[in-house]
Formats: C-alpha cells, structure tokens, sequence
C-alpha cells in the first residue's frame, strides 16, 4: 500500500513561490543578474545574491519529454523556512490526470505516491518533502522516475537525473 504524504499549508505557499511562473517550464529560466547560478552535471543551482536571502538556494533540473525531447516538467528543490526537511516541487503542463497523483521511485525501490497542489494558466503543481530517509535513497541512487497519468489516460515514466544529485543538495542545505 503506497503512503500519502502532506506538506504544511505555509510550505506549500514557499513552494508555489519558487516556479510557478510562465517560465516554470521554459527550456531557459530567465537571465536575473540578482541570481547567480551553477551548474552541478544534471542540476543546476540558483542561488539569490541579496545577502539578506541567503540560504534560499534553490537547486532544479527541467525533464523532457522522451517522445519528442520538448520540456515537459521541472524539478525544484528547496529548504523552506517552515518546515524542518527539504521540498521537491514537480511543475507539469495543463492536462495530467490528477486523481491519480505522482509516484516517485528510486532505483525500483517502493514508490512515494503523493498528491497536486495547484493548478493554474501555467500548469500544475505537486510537493514531496524529502525526508532523510528519501533524501538517502536519493544521494545515494543512480536513477529516478516520476510516474504520471497522461491526458490520454496513459501511465507516463519521466527518468529524473540524479547525476550531480548529492553535490547540488548539499550546495543548497542550510
């Protein structure tokens, strides 16, 4: 039997801040000479360069889509001021059954299903806090996939990198 997971109402609301724009999913974030970034093979590193906001790195990846290699989906991770673990927010396009939820697998381990948050005119959201446990199994495996039910009524598997995984999260740690 596969667990629900819930993030605190104020996570969720940090979180929405961090991608949910017209660009969540563009190939290319836009140039913000406020933020500098760095690149770690996979992940990539965003960090504000106001003093005042520091230790809200954030660390994300855009996926696509294996059947014509177009961006489909970003990952963002973050450490959120109100809850005491890091956050994993999937952005995906307008149309993905929701009922069904998301499953995270690593390394064929058993999958964390969890639910959306939000969708809005740029797509939609969903939130995993990323336990030590998970964070572990993500450190330390060698592939990821998100599973999805498409429009169609399709189950969708997007491989999510973990090249550079352990180097960008633990950039961004408190």
């Amino acid at each position: 039997m596969l667990k629900r997971i819930k993030l605190p109402r104020r996570a969720l609301a940090c979180l929405a801040a961090l991608a949910m724009t017209p660009a969540a999913l563009a190939q290319q974030p836009s140039a913000d000479p406020n933020v500098t970034t760095e690149q770690f093979q996979d992940w990539e590193v965003r960090c504000p360069q106001d003093v005042a906001a520091q230790g809200s790195c954030t660390m994300t990846q855009l996926v696509n889509n294996p059947d014509d290699s177009r961006p489909l989906m970003r990952v963002v991770m973050a450490y959120p001021p109100e809850i005491d673990t890091a956050a994993m927010a999937f952005f995906l396009p307008l149309g993905t059954r929701l009922a069904p939820g998301l499953q995270l697998s690593i390394d064929n381990a058993e999958p964390v299903s969890f639910p959306f948050q939000v969708c809005m005119e740029q797509g939609c959201r969903a939130d995993l806090p990323v336990r030590p446990e998970l964070m572990q199994q993500l450190r330390s495996g060698s592939s990821a996939t998100l599973s999805l039910i498409g429009p169609r009524g399709n189950r969708m598997d997007l491989d999510v990198s973990l090249m550079g995984f352990t180097n960008a999260s633990e950039r961004i740690q408190n």
